[in-house]
């Protein structure tokens, strides 16, 4: 038998690992697929879930905004007008296409929209026009009409010149009632079956909505029997299961679309999963087989060299130490070789403990990083926290204070100074506060990156007074040796167990209390709650507009309290959100005139904010920006008449707003002037319709009533000039999100 063992070492190694690899490799494989099947497939089943739980919630939507739109179209003045009158007029004709186009053309899921009025006998086809009963092209959808129904508020299927589409008809009286108008509503099915469904018919992947009987309601079924099978197999909610249709295992999956009672489907071909899965395992015998004899012939190259590599070793050993170690042995070779291996590698372990001595000379470098992560982290981890003890004094004492350096008109700091000067700089003002405060305590400087620095201090009762007294000493030593000017803060006394990052980070914030008030001082954390008691936020949140009107009618003179308004509310915010607040007003400012003087495009906001320090400047430079707005708009218009006229009809409409028969007629009539020509004076001047304009006041009316008043939500409506109670809910939850009653509890 040991005949046919290989005499030489590597090819026994070799033929040992050889058939190690391959009793290894095989089973991982199959297991690793198998697992990685299964895996596979909760994951699809948890991916459909999802998908059919997102398209139920999407059909719901869709199907639930589409109910409501047609509400608020029929609600609609002129399209409710005509659908209730009882003789045909070219005025309430002309107004209901045009009410009604506004709306189709708002959205996108309306394929068409019929207006029928019984009583007339007359249809509007949005796509074909005016038409009577009998000229109307769909007629099976005027008998559908002319039907009584349990509810109007379901979609059903329905054909229009052999296309289906989904429908649903709302009468102009509650359901159960004779009507004498209706409204009826065309969906997309194109566009509905892009947005919910996936797949198609001859797919492996299909999808389509059934109702609760089987009739296919939207998408596409190769199967009238396959859809009987699936609504009578369904149950209340969601669910899942597999299926064999034609021969084919299919994994379904369904959910309930609510208040339609209809379910979606989703279904996909269980075939194709599992050949991939094959084909993956294969794919992976495949490659786990080649990578075994690459490997292979890795090992037999390196098992054949196992001991010529030790020899090798030896005498490099022998060669780089002056070692004669070897040849003085009369021991075997490969004893002698081991012993010079052995005092080598002692060798190699004294130069490193020369090395790491050498690193102990470098271990600010070390300290500096270790005190970045702990700020940063926020928590010492132990590794850490050992070395910083060794090397830090900050750990003699248990008081500890953080500060932060800020350095004030950072852009321009970072053009007069390159990448390497901005870190000497940086380390130059870290080296100065450190050296005035360690006079007293005891402190580190590390620099963050960016526009600052941060300093831990230590102490023992250590007076705040005192300590904002060798922050100041040490800004003004800074300022005299390096010119460079800085805003510094610092927190109260904390804990070394603190959380560093959440103290740093507030007192960062705090440094920004100069660009929002433009004290210079030494900062602390109650500035900041003093700051706020001493300044009332603003209750009226329009501003910005009321400064727009200031702007457009050329009142140069209301200006400045206008925008002091405007800073002051400014001047309680957060430093992040009041230079976010600034971007914002003036993106708003330059997309509303077109321009701001000093302003060529909207990405020069940011770099016009980077370049004030304080507040204060934003506040005279944005003044100067308006003012000159005004000039060039009195220079172009040389027309004082039209500001006249506007500044009268905003008069008229807010000493009659209340007047729910307040109309673009009446003030006209007012003001002797033209209904055309009082609508395009005053969309020239505030850019938006005079309609929208009532509407808009109407609004912030309400607001203000239902703040400072306890009357009830009907009567601020009444008060407001909405002529109905839905008109007034509709139009409000559209402006604000919310009904009255939900804006009320929020204030």
């Amino acid at each position: 038998m040991n005949r046919f063992i290989p005499k030489q070492a590597y090819i026994r190694i070799f033929l040992s690992l050889c058939i190690l690899f391959t009793v290894v490799s095989v089973p991982f494989v199959y297991m690793m697929t198998h697992q990685f099947s299964i895996y596979a497939m909760k994951q699809i089943d948890q991916v459909n879930e999802t998908e059919i739980a997102h398209s139920r919630d999407n059909a719901e939507f869709i199907f639930n905004k589409m109910i409501a739109y047609g509400f608020n179209m029929y609600a609609d003045k002129s399209i409710s007008t005509w659908l209730m009158a009882s003789e045909e007029s070219q005025g309430t004709q002309v107004d209901a296409i045009v009410a009604a186009n506004k709306y189709m053309t708002t959205e996108p899921f309306l394929d068409n929209v019929y207006l029928i009025n019984m009583r007339t006998e007359h249809t509007i086809d949005l796509k074909y026009g005016l038409s009577s009963f009998q000229q109307f092209r769909d007629q099976p959808m005027l008998e559908m009409a002319k039907q009584k129904r349990s509810s109007y508020q379901r979609f059903f299927v329905h054909q229009v010149n052999g296309t289906t589409k989904l429908a649903m008809i709302i009468p102009t009286v509650p359901s159960g009632q004779q009507s004498f108008g209706y409204l009826v509503l065309l969906l997309n099915d194109a566009l509905m079956k892009q947005y919910l469904l996936k797949g198609d018919a001859n797919s492996e992947i299909q999808s389509f909505i059934l109702d609760n009987e089987g009739n296919l309601m939207l998408g596409a079924s190769d199967s009238t029997q396959l859809n009987m099978e699936l609504a009578a197999t369904a149950v209340k909610g969601s669910g899942s299961y597999t299926k064999d249709h034609k021969g084919e295992s299919w994994s379904v999956q369904y959910a309930l679309i609510e208040p339609q009672g209809w379910y979606i489907y989703h279904m996909a071909k269980l075939e194709g999963i599992r050949a991939d899965f094959i084909s993956f395992r294969l794919k992976m015998i495949i490659f786990v087989s080649c990578l075994v004899v690459v490997l292979i012939a890795i090992l037999f190259w390196n098992s054949r060299r196992t001991y010529k590599p030790f020899s090798q070793l030896a005498d490099q050993l022998e060669m780089k130490f002056g070692l004669h170690l070897k040849n003085n042995q009369k021991d075997d070779s490969s004893m002698a070789e081991y012993k010079v291996i052995r005092y080598g590698i002692e060798m190699l372990e004294d130069r490193m403990g020369q090395l790491d001595s050498s690193m102990r000379e470098h271990r600010n470098v070390i300290k500096t990083e270790y005190l970045r992560q702990w700020i940063l982290q926020g928590k010492l981890i132990t590794p850490v926290e050992h070395y910083l003890r060794e090397q830090s004094s900050l750990f003699e004492h248990e008081e500890l204070y953080v500060s932060v350096i800020r350095i004030n008109e950072f852009s321009r700091f970072k053009e007069q100074y390159n990448f390497a000067s901005r870190k000497l700089m940086k380390y130059a003002i870290g080296n100065i506060a450190e050296e005035v405060i360690n006079r007293s305590w005891y402190a580190e400087s590390v620099d963050l990156g960016g526009d600052h620095l941060a300093l831990l201090i230590s102490g023992n009762h250590v007076p705040m007074n005192e300590l904002t007294g060798v922050l100041e000493e040490a800004r003004e030593q800074i300022r005299q040796w390096t010119q460079i000017h800085i805003t510094a803060a610092v927190s109260g006394q904390k804990s070394l167990s603190d959380d560093v990052r959440s103290i740093y980070q507030h007192i960062h914030e705090l440094t920004m209390l100069n660009f929002i008030s433009g004290a210079e001082k030494i900062f602390i954390e109650r500035d900041f709650e003093d700051y706020m008691q001493r300044v009332q936020p603003l209750a009226d949140d329009n501003l910005l507009d009321e400064l727009i009107k200031k702007v457009r009618m050329g009142r140069p003179e209301e200006i400045a309290a206008s925008l002091d308004l405007i800073f002051a509310h400014m001047q309680t915010m957060h430093y992040t959100q009041s230079k976010f607040q600034l971007s914002l007003m003036l993106y708003t400012l330059f997309k509303t005139f077109n321009k701001l003087p000093s302003v060529e495009s909207v990405e020069g906001i940011e770099n016009i904010l980077e370049s004030f320090d304080k507040l204060s400047g934003v506040r005279g430079w944005l003044e100067q920006e308006l003012l000159g707005i005004i000039d060039d708009m009195s220079s172009k218009k040389g027309a004082s008449r039209r500001d006249e006229v506007v500044t009268e009809i905003v008069e008229y409409v807010k000493n009659h707003l209340h007047d729910p028969m307040l109309t673009i007629e009446e003030i006209s009539g007012h003001l002797s002037l033209s209904t055309r020509h009082v609508r395009q004076l005053f969309k020239e001047v505030f850019d938006k319709t005079l309609s929208d304009y009532i509407l808009q006041e109407r609004i912030v009316k309400v607001k203000e009533l239902l703040v400072s008043t306890d009357w009830t939500v009907t009567d601020i409506g009444e008060r407001s000039g909405f002529q109905t109670k839905s008109h007034f809910f509709t139009v409000f939850k559209k402006a604000t999100g919310m009904t009255p009653s939900q804006y009320r509890e929020k204030q």
